[in-house]
This record gives C-alpha cells, structure tokens and sequence, in this order.
C-alpha cells in the first residue's frame, strides 16, 4: 500500500504544480490588465481639454422663435393707395430655422456664415357687431437668407458671444390664408393663396446677437443665441400700393458640432542614395 500511495503521488504532482503556475500567470495577467486600464483613465491626455479645442471646425443647427414688427406706409409713387384695415395688423410670431458654420478666428474673435429660413407673420380680424359676418386673413412671408457675422468671443467651455453682422435675403413666398364668413353665418373664404408676385427680388437686413454656447464634450455643444434683425429693405416691389420692412427678435437655439484638428504628425521616409533598386516582378 505505502509503495501504491507513493507512485499516486509521482504521477499526479506534475498537473498540480502546473495548474498552480498556470493560474498565478492568469492572475498577474489580469491585475496588468486592470492597473493598464486605470493607468489610461486617470491619464489627463484622453480627457477633452478645452484649451486645445478653441480652433476646431464648427458647424450648427438650430431654430428659432422669432417675434416679428414692421413698418409699414403708403407707397408715395402713382401706385400709392391709402393703408385702409392694414393699418390695423398685427404681427404674428413664426418659428425659423438655421444651419451653418460657426468658428473661431483668434482668442477672442468668432466667424459665423450660414443659411437661414425666416419667417414673418401677420393679421387682421374684424367681427361685426349687429350680424353674423366676419373677416379674418393670416399672411406668412418666407425668406432665404445668409446670415454672416462676426462675435467677439469670451470663455472656453462656457463661451460669450457679442456681435454684428448684416443678412442678404431672398423672398420665397407669400402664403395667405382667408377666413370670410356672411351675413347669414356661412363660410364663403376662398382657397389658400400663395405667390411671389409683387415682392422685392432681393434685400438685406442688419444683424445684432448676443449669448452663450456650452460645450458638453469634444464632438457637441449647445447654444441660445437670439438676433435682432433690422430690415434696410422694402420687401414689395416698386408698382405696389404699400411700402413694408420687417424686423423681428429671433429666439435661436441649437446644437453645434465639432470637428478636432488631427494630432497626428506625417513622418517622410528618407530615401538612401546608396541603396540599389529591387524591381519586383
């Protein structure tokens, strides 16, 4: 019994002490793996340092709130005609939309270009007061505009913006919409109009802005940044009765997106002289 006890023991002492040795490799090979890992995360190079991100290519995309006004006037030519209910409008607030690039020229200015889908809105209503008839229309002016400004810019993540700017624009319609109702309390209002007739080719607005932008993370900012817009145009042409400009406070807020300048540097290989040339077939 005791020379069968000692030959067990022979045979299965290798696999013992090559399973202890193996598992104290797994180990160590995994307390590597995790102190790595630390290593990395605790390492300030991986963390988005806003110092090094103030240059990046910018682009946004956002919407607005705008609350509009006009001023509106009897066009002093032949084609005048008296103001009559327009002089009772009253503006109406519409939602717009914008996208463009949005980038830092130096510490402590930003360039701002992009394209813009304004638009103002107005209104009348009358109800009479002995019968059933009522007058009513809403009217839309849509506008494709360029907005280009420059901001003196304060702050890294947080950042502070103050400008001016001007906004080339283009009308790309008018759209009214009719309520008529008679005497008798039926609806007689017409079809939905909408043309382009009668509306100035071009214009141009001044811009003033002012307000912030955070950014999250190295890829994503958000922004609120409202503009005043001061219409410099008449947007009717000149054989209309009426003479109108448009200004309005656009609420504009957003995301913007950020494009991080390559680290990485590009190494020449040097050629040696001496070396002969392998043709490879």
């Amino acid at each position: 019994m005791k020379q069968l006890a000692v030959l067990t023991l022979l045979i299965f002492s290798p696999f013992v002490n090559q399973a202890q040795i193996s598992t104290g490799k797994v180990e160590d090979a995994k307390k590597k793996t995790t102190s790595e890992a630390g290593k990395e995360a605790k390492d300030p190079s991986t963390k988005y340092n806003p110092e090094t991100g103030m240059m990046d290519f910018t682009v946004f995309i956002g919407a607005g709130y705008s609350i509009g006004s006009h001023r509106l006037e009897e066009n002093g030519d032949l084609f005048g005609r008296p103001l009559g209910i327009r002089a009772d409008e009253k503006m109406v607030n519409r939602w717009t939309y914008q996208a463009g690039v949005r980038n830092r020229i130096n510490k402590f200015l930003s360039f701002e270009a992009g394209l813009s889908i304004d638009r103002y809105g107005e209104s009348y209503k009358y109800e009479s007061t002995t019968t059933d008839s009522a007058y009513s229309y809403d009217r839309t002016y849509n506008m494709l505009a360029l907005p280009v400004i420059l901001y003196f810019t304060y702050g890294k993540r947080v950042q502070v913006l103050a400008g001016a700017g001007f906004q080339p624009y283009i009308p790309m319609g008018m759209r009214t919409k009719y309520s008529i109702i008679d005497s008798l309390g039926s609806d007689v209002s017409p079809d939905e109009s909408k043309t382009i007739e009668g509306l100035n080719s071009a214009g141009i607005n001044l811009l003033f802005s002012a307000g912030v932008q955070y950014r999250f993370s190295k890829y994503v900012s958000a922004y609120v940044i409202p503009a005043y817009s001061l219409g410099l145009t008449n947007i009717y042409s000149k054989q209309e009765p009426h003479r109108e400009w448009l200004n309005a406070l656009n609420i504009r807020f957003g995301a913007a997106f950020h494009f991080p300048e390559s680290t990485k540097t590009r190494t020449k290989k040097v050629k040696d002289p001496n070396a002969k040339k392998v043709f490879e077939w």
